[in-house]
C-alpha cells in the first residue's frame, strides 16, 4: 500500500506542483510543460506500479515477481531524472526573469533532490539479490 501511494500519488503530486511553479516563474507555454508532465507521469506510473512487484515475493507469490519488480524498480529513477532535466530545461527556456529566485531555486532543487533521494537511494536496495537481504531486516 505504501509503495503504491508513493509511486501512484506522491510522485505525481510532486510533478504537478513542480509544473505549476515552473509555469508561474518561467513564462514557458503551458502546453510545453504539460507535454513534459505527461511523459513524467507515464514513466512514474509504469515503473512504479510494476515495480511494486519486488514486494510480492514476501507475501508468497512466485519468485518471478521479485525479478519483474526489481527490474521495473530499477527503472524508477528515470522519471525523477526526467523531472530534473525538465526543471533545468524550463528555467533555461524561460521568457522572463521572475523576481522570486527562491521559487526558481526550489523548482531546480526539487528535481535534483528527488532524483538523489528517491531515485538513487531507492535504487540502491531495489535489485533482487540486494533486496533479498535488506527488505525484511530494515538495513
Amino acid at each position: 500500500v505504501v509503495h503504491l501511494w508513493v509511486e501512484g500519488v506522491w510522485e505525481l503530486i510532486m510533478a504537478a506542483m513542480l509544473a505549476f511553479v515552473l509555469i508561474k516563474v518561467t513564462g514557458v507555454d503551458r502546453e510545453v510543460i504539460e507535454k513534459w508532465l505527461y511523459v513524467i507521469i507515464t514513466l512514474a506510473l509504469v515503473t512504479g506500479l510494476i515495480g511494486t512487484g519486488h514486494h510480492y515475493f514476501w507475501i508468497g507469490t512466485p519468485e518471478y515477481w521479485q525479478w519483474w519488480g526489481s527490474i521495473f524498480s530499477a527503472l524508477e529513477p528515470i522519471p525523477f531524472f526526467a523531472m530534473t532535466v525538465f526543471a533545468f530545461n524550463m528555467v533555461n527556456r524561460r521568457r522572463r526573469e521572475h523576481p522570486n529566485q527562491a521559487a526558481v531555486l526550489w523548482a531546480l532543487g526539487t528535481g535534483v533532490m528527488a532524483f538523489l533521494g528517491a531515485g538513487v537511494w531507492g535504487f540502491l536496495h531495489t535489485l533482487a539479490p540486494v533486496n533479498f537481504y535488506t527488505h525484511g531486516s530494515q538495513i
